[in-house]
């Protein structure tokens, strides 16, 4: 499926390589015992603030506790492709393992791309 339509602005799934929706939860710790309850062990966690459980991922970082996690090679093209289409880009935040920034669209979907 193409990310452009006739006349509109071209969007940019083309730069994403994986998405995930991630639950951020200032109480990892029980929300991990929670999903673990529905979902069964995760795929991967570190044990203190981030879980994968294949298409679901948990983190304890602060933000919306609702968004698309998006992965990327180019965190530039991803955030400029994002504003022409009118969305507010957040700055870059240099994590320990990656660079990120929080994408939301006028309709308030929010999207943390990270390379």
């Amino acid at each position: 499926m193409s990310d452009t339509s006739p006349g509109s602005t071209p969007g940019f799934s083309h730069l994403i390589e994986k998405t995930v929706v991630m639950h951020a939860s200032a109480d990892w710790a029980a929300t991990i015992q929670d999903l673990t309850a529905v979902m069964a062990e995760p795929a991967f966690s570190d044990g203190t603030g981030w879980a994968t459980f294949g298409s679901l991922a948990l983190s304890d970082e602060s933000g919306p506790a609702w968004s698309i996690l998006a992965k990327t090679t180019d965190l530039a093209a991803v955030a400029e492709a994002a504003r022409s289409r009118g969305w507010t880009v957040g700055e870059p935040h240099i994590g320990p393992h990656e660079t990120r920034c929080v994408l939301q669209s006028p309709a308030g979907l929010r999207v943390v791309a990270y390379a």
